[in-house]
């Protein structure tokens, strides 16, 4: 059985954000990593040539919470918080200033952290890459804010896109929702991000500073836009530990060696009632579903 959503009666509407500059992460010349050792950083914000979604999070060793594609965001914070609320994982954005103008994109996820601008992560193709700069404006076509799948009402959505979600291939099987994922990680990996904000905004990290638990949980082949099952964790009313709950995100930003870090998720899914299931399957994830490239 298919599922059936209320997006027909989701409100519509434009957001705006201008090409970010690159930002140190941390806001700090050099971090220190889980191991001791000194690190500048690089990856936060700005225009990322050779990172698109569907790339292995552990791809650039010298980078840190890499953002694939275009960053984005508004200089108003007023305004930067309604782009990052209201924007989607697979609403379409438009270039409308600049040498790129005219081009179309699509949100890939949304980044955040407490000392630097939240940024709204956008794909284009390389050949729009080329021809953008920094300060160039995009606007958002936001929806999906609000949306719900019926006769579910304790599962919670957010930050996704209705038509990206109907991708998914969720299915319901004995009065519970199906969904493919990639991955399903345990609650101990999850890090920075817990208790802070509500799932619209921002990343929830997948801590990978214990290598025993990166080989036993398969993540070195995880991919940016990888579709994970968070267990034992709740995203309703902020981010935590809740036996019994799962959340379900997508996988937005690149891995960390900076103790308590690592792939960013944003939650797009979560219950307390159980009635969320998963199964894995090798190819769910957005870069596939939105036709950006093949995970085979």
């Amino acid at each position: 059985m298919i599922i059936k959503t209320n997006k027909e009666k989701l409100l519509e509407l434009t957001v705006l954000g201008e090409v970010s500059h690159p930002q140190l992460f941390g806001g700090l010349s050099y971090v220190t990593t889980w191991n001791g050792r000194p690190k500048l950083s690089m990856g936060y914000g700005g225009i990322k040539y050779n990172v698109r979604v569907g790339d292995l999070v552990f791809s650039w060793p010298d980078a840190d919470h890499v953002e694939p594609g275009v960053s984005i965001t508004n200089k108003d914070s007023s305004s930067n918080l309604s782009l990052c609320s209201y924007s989607c994982i697979g609403n379409q954005a438009l270039v409308i200033g600049g040498e790129a103008k005219g081009s179309k994109g699509v949100v890939t996820g949304k980044s955040g952290y407490i000392t630097l601008p939240d940024n709204v992560l956008i794909d284009f193709n390389s050949d729009v890459l080329e021809k953008l700069a920094i300060g160039d404006t995009i606007q958002v076509r936001a929806k999906g804010l609000g949306l719900s799948i019926a006769d579910f009402e304790a599962v919670k959505i957010f930050g996704i896109d209705p038509e990206l979600l109907m991708k998914f291939n969720i299915k319901i099987e004995n009065e519970k929702l199906v969904v493919p994922v990639t991955h399903v990680i345990p609650p101990e990996l999850m890090g920075h991000g817990v208790g802070e904000r509500p799932g619209e905004f921002g990343y929830w990290c997948i801590q990978t500073n214990c290598t025993d638990s990166i080989r036993e949980v398969g993540l070195k082949n995880m991919r940016l836009g990888d579709v994970v099952a968070l267990v034992d964790q709740y995203c309703g009313y902020g981010r935590g530990y809740y036996k019994g709950g799962i959340t379900i995100g997508v996988v937005v930003h690149g891995a960390s060696d900076i103790s308590g870090h690592g792939p960013g998720v944003n939650p797009i899914m979560t219950s307390l009632k159980g009635d969320i299931l998963t199964t894995v399957l090798e190819d769910a994830n957005i870069a596939h579903y939105l036709g950006i490239r093949s995970m085979r």
